[in-house]
């Protein structure tokens, strides 16, 4: 028979962790007696994050005393306390391959039944003071889980754990876990899982969805080719350069210099694929990809958001020799003419395109006027600096200018970069590029914006100005209103007879051949949709189809819900109605 070793409560309280002020209640000390256990909690205990923790199905999380012994060996560590991994209930036994979900327990006067396995996330890093505890723990399959509370009553240090019933038939909290977490394409599993009544809600969501996807995956896997890692490269304290193969040893599909890899990551620790996209940062003419990955935080204003999962990813576990699935380069962010005077404007990461598109030019040799202006934080968050150095001693036609907006001691004025500050239309006007160079222009929002409006005010033309911007284009403001789509969506035939309804508008047109896709027509009536890559990986535009049929080009990377369309990247096939 099990034990009850010890019972841990704290109410949330407020931690410095990186610079930045965070909330938690992860930091659970012992109590002695007799404590109350309710429906949603213990007495004296509470979570600053009530969506990803607490609440009926996790109202009591359980971790066995057992486990402490391997961390201990683990870790190289002997200072661990009971509470030590942010549990309520320090028990004997009780391990995650022994206990299934639906097993109930009556521990004192309280009757309990296990809902799910824990859910664990960065707080407890910082809890166990260890950078990378988060992905250890899940591939660790030591998790521990949770307890919904089917009668209220009092628990003590001490006590028995009586089983009251267990399901030998179904799975255990080891199982489970790992069809959430790693073996995400086991349909079978996913519909053994579903018949287990007492498995927590959120947990059957995940499994459902998968299971109405189950078809569609099947019809696009085939579309995506496996790509291996053959070396990776820091290029800052913040970036890295990832090298890619294909692993069938065929060569590469090419790409436009500018354009993006549409990547699919199974992460291990993330219940669903990340679908992402990241720019090539390398000329066309190779017989590699290379992608130039920044590390990503957890915003400055939000700290208690995770940082980038896919970001940290690629820099704490993606080695030599790691597999991830592709599909082929797209974009519509590319260079288009190479004779123009061309001017290449990038700040932080943003800066990754216009190395694609320096190498090309470098590649087949150019006469005209190119300049390179960027802008980033300081050296150590400075990438390709050397390489772009090398690039404007070898041709006399390429001028380049970097801003340091907060050199660091180390960095050296005239050597490493020019001018501290940041990139803005005055420092242009000083440097005199020709306005009637094509202006190519990535990076952070405000930057974007700032460079958008001060490029048409100094008298640059709006159809000379490219850009890239991944998010939602209300998050551009007043560029969001001038879009290089819209621009482009000029009626060069005749309409034909499919009638496009945008609902919420009230707006009723015609559909035309001369457009691209649904939101080009929807921008031509003056509408400002979100969108963000254009090229239906994002799903950021996707929108109410309620009516109508349509078709794809180019085919998103997974297909929307029925009743829903990729607006960017669609066409009608029928008369349509979308709510927009």
């Amino acid at each position: 028979m099990s034990k009850l070793l010890s019972v841990n409560v704290s109410l949330p309280k407020e931690i410095e962790y990186k610079g930045k002020v965070v909330t938690t209640g992860i930091f659970k000390e012992p109590v002695q007696g007799t404590v109350k256990v309710r429906t949603l909690n213990i007495d004296g205990d509470g979570q600053a994050d009530l969506i990803g923790h607490g609440g009926e199905m996790r109202a009591v999380y359980v971790y066995s005393h057992a486990n402490y012994r391997n961390w201990e060996k683990e870790l190289g560590r002997n200072d661990f306390t009971m509470g030590q991994f942010g549990e309520n209930f320090t028990v004997e036994g009780m391990l995650d391959n022994e206990i299934h979900i639906g097993d109930q327990f009556r521990i004192g006067t309280t009757l309990f039944e296990v809902s799910q396995p824990r859910v664990p996330c960065y707080k407890l890093a910082i809890k166990m003071k260890e950078e990378s505890f988060y992905s250890r723990i899940l591939k660790s399959g030591r998790l521990g889980f949770y307890f919904r509370v089917l009668e209220e009553g009092e628990v003590c240090a001490g006590d028995e754990i009586h089983t009251v019933k267990v399901d030998l038939q179904g799975l255990t909290i080891s199982e489970v876990n790992d069809l959430m977490y790693f073996d995400k394409e086991n349909y079978n599993g996913f519909r053994e899982a579903l018949k287990i009544r007492p498995l927590s809600p959120g947990w059957r969501l995940t499994f459902e969805d998968r299971l109405s996807k189950e078809k569609i995956n099947a019809l696009t896997k085939e579309t995506y080719r496996t790509l291996i890692v053959t070396r990776k490269e820091p290029e800052s304290e913040t970036i890295t350069s990832f090298y890619f193969s294909n692993d069938d040893q065929e060569p590469l599909p090419t790409f436009l210099p500018g354009q993006f890899l549409p990547i699919k990551l199974d992460i291990p620790g993330q219940y669903k694929s990340f679908l992402r996209t990241y720019t090539l940062s390398d000329s066309p003419d190779k017989d590699y990809y290379r992608l130039t990955i920044k590390r990503e935080s957890a915003p400055t204003k939000v700290p208690n958001a995770y940082p980038g999962v896919s970001s940290n990813y690629f820099h704490d576990q993606v080695e030599v020799g790691t597999k991830i699935l592709s599909t082929n380069p797209r974009g519509k962010f590319y260079l288009k003419d190479m004779e123009k005077p061309i001017v290449l404007l990038s700040a932080g990461v943003g800066v990754t395109p216009m190395i694609s598109m320096l190498n090309a030019l470098a590649e087949i040799g150019f006469s005209q006027e190119v300049w390179f202006i960027h802008g980033t934080r300081n050296g150590k968050e400075h990438a390709l600096g050397i390489h772009v150095q090398q690039m404007t001693g070898l041709h006399n036609n390429l001028k380049s200018f970097i801003a340091y907006s907060r050199p660091g001691p180390n960095d050296t004025i005239g050597k490493d970069y020019d001018e501290e500050g940041h990139i803005t239309i005055e420092l242009l006007q000083r440097l005199k590029p020709d306005v009637k160079s094509d202006f190519y222009v990535c990076g952070p929002t405000p930057f974007m914006k700032s460079m958008f409006s001060g490029l048409t005010q100094w008298g640059v033309k709006e159809t000379s100005i490219h850009y890239e911007f991944f998010g939602p284009a209300s998050e551009l403001g007043d560029l969001s209103k001038v879009t290089q789509a819209k621009r482009l969506a000029e009626v060069t035939e005749c309409c034909n007879e499919v009638e496009v309804v945008f609902s919420k508008s009230g707006i009723t047109t015609q559909w035309n051949p001369s457009f691209g896709s649904i939101l080009d027509l929807a921008e031509a009536q003056g509408l400002n949709p979100d969108f963000s890559c254009r090229s239906g990986i994002c799903h950021t535009c996707v929108c109410d189809l309620k009516e109508g049929e349509v078709d794809y080009s180019p085919e998103p990377l997974e297909t929307p819900s029925p009743g829903m369309v990729l607006i960017c990247c669609s066409k009608p096939k029928t008369d349509i109605v979308v709510e927009i």
